[in-house]
């Protein structure tokens, strides 16, 4: 007998509406490996960081990212294994992106720095929870 598959089987069977699970699955595999190399290494990290704290491509990532992961996360919350929890994500993720582009990037790159500064201590920590994270949402939505 063949072995079952769950995302095929998902993808297969609402192939209009499951078409971006796979991107969701790629960042969430992208978040993992930010997560193990906080968790092993975490100063190349920080200093990238804290080198293009003020760079206007950051800001706008950290907008972009945060709004499209949001919608992402909304849009296909019901596919996943835990739709409430996804959902709440997504709307978090939403929220994240409008306070930034309310901060504006003056102190947006402020509170980087800030946070850049007292995370540096214990940087192996947002490691293990961009990792957590990660795999969350790999298992939500595989």
């Amino acid at each position: 007998m063949a072995k079952s598959w769950p995302l095929a089987n998902r993808i297969l069977r609402n192939q209009e509406t499951s078409m971006l699970i796979p991107l969701i699955l790629i960042i969430a595999l992208l978040l993992c490996l930010v997560g193990i190399s906080l968790l092993l290494k975490p100063e190349p990290v920080i200093s990238f960081i804290e080198h293009h704290a003020a760079s206007k491509p950051l800001y706008a990532s950290a907008i972009i990212i945060r709004l499209a992961l949001g919608l992402l996360l909304i849009t296909y919350a019901d596919l996943s294994r835990f739709p409430r929890t996804v959902t709440v994500l997504g709307w978090i993720a939403i929220i994240a992106a409008e306070v930034f582009t309310w901060m504006g990037q003056p102190r947006f790159t402020s509170m980087l720095q800030q946070i850049m500064t007292a995370i540096k201590p214990v940087g192996r920590v947002g490691g293990g929870l961009g990792l957590a994270f990660g795999l969350f949402l790999f298992y939500a939505f595989l």
